[in-house]
């Protein structure tokens, strides 16, 4: 039998979502649920021994900064800084305006890199047990063009990439927006893709398309309620990844932990949250038609007049005018 050389143990989560504010279906404290799901996830963290931990995105529910308060960055701060081992990220969607990284500096979540309770895990390279391994990043994009990221080398023992984006084994599409296959990231070359933006639990999946196997850890969102479309009674996870090496040779072993969390109608104010899933599904449907049958985004400053000619409910009104706006700020950054 050979010689284990070392080992090491992380965490993964995604998909915090906090904030001060509840979702509007949500009863209760939804700040201090989140806050209460955290401090889970330090405590499996002590218990398994974890050596770091990584969090793919999303920490924040709302963009906008001013309606993330500084008291909720302190306590965010003071948590994560008593975690037993580093907290390594990226920035999703939720984590930027306009989903642009060129936001950043404003962002909440840019006090907290500056205060080293999280660390930006743009391309960080450490030792631990003689396993030597990489974590590399990039901030959200709606769909990267994956050509043009750099493929993992071969100088370390353990590649680490952390995406925020849809994603799943097989890809297609979702929301009208691409959904990657594991098979188009694992050309990246990386051991093993943390992967957030999802919320829906996709498990752990493990594929040899490229010579090596190759791990996809997307175990969906550890909130529940912070979109209109989420489903409510699902259990929100956390996975353990343990990395060992014997005579040189790297084996990867996943396993998921269920976080504890309030019965559905404790949390939720149900009939509230299924209306608001019909709003939803009403206004994306509407914007869809109008992608459609419109060829060209009309100018920003007829945006709110023509929408708000039509016979729709208020919140629906808004929600479409949002998307419209979005669509139009993404239509002059290209052109």
């Amino acid at each position: 039998m050979g010689l284990n050389v070392g080992n090491l143990k992380f965490i993964t989560f995604t998909d915090v979502h906090i904030s001060s504010v509840n979702p509007s279906s949500r009863k209760g404290d939804y700040e201090r649920d989140i806050l209460d799901k955290l401090e889970q996830i330090k405590a499996i963290g002590v218990k398994v021994g974890a050596d770091f931990f990584i969090c793919a995105g999303d920490l924040f529910n709302l963009k906008a900064p001013m309606r993330n308060p500084h008291a909720l960055n302190a306590r965010l701060i003071n948590l994560f800084k008593s975690f037993p081992a580093p907290i390594y990220t990226t920035e999703g969607n939720h984590d930027l305006r306009q989903d642009s990284y060129e936001t950043f500096d404003e962002q909440p979540l840019n006090v907290i890199y500056s205060s080293d309770a999280l660390i930006q895990a743009r391309d960080i390279r450490r030792t631990i047990n003689d396993i030597t391994f990489r974590v590399r990043s990039i901030p959200f994009q709606e769909e990267p063009d994956l050509s043009l990221i750099e493929h993992a080398g071969d100088d370390v023992d353990l590649s680490i990439f952390i995406l925020h984006l849809y994603a799943s084994l097989e890809g297609g599409m979702l929301f009208k927006t691409k959904l990657f296959s594991y098979y188009d990231i694992s050309k990246l070359m990386d051991d093993i893709f943390v992967l957030g933006h999802y919320h829906a639990d996709q498990g752990i999946e493990t594929i040899n398309d490229n010579g090596k196997p190759q791990h996809f850890v997307n175990v969906g969102s550890i909130s529940r309620g912070a979109l209109s479309e989420e489903d409510v009674k699902r259990q929100p996870k956390v996975a353990i990844v343990t990395v060992s090496k014997e005579e040189g040779k790297i084996s990867v072993e996943s396993m998921v932990v269920r976080l504890k969390v309030k019965a559905p109608d404790e949390a939720f104010d149900l009939v509230v949250h299924e209306r608001e899933k019909n709003e939803q599904k009403e206004a994306q449907e509407f914007v869809s038609k109008l992608q459609t049958d419109m060829i060209d985004v009309p100018r920003e400053d007829r945006i709110a007049e023509e929408v708000n000619m039509l016979n729709l409910d208020k919140k629906v009104l808004d929600k479409v005018n949002y998307f419209l706006n979005e669509a139009y700020l993404q239509r002059k950054s290209v052109e």
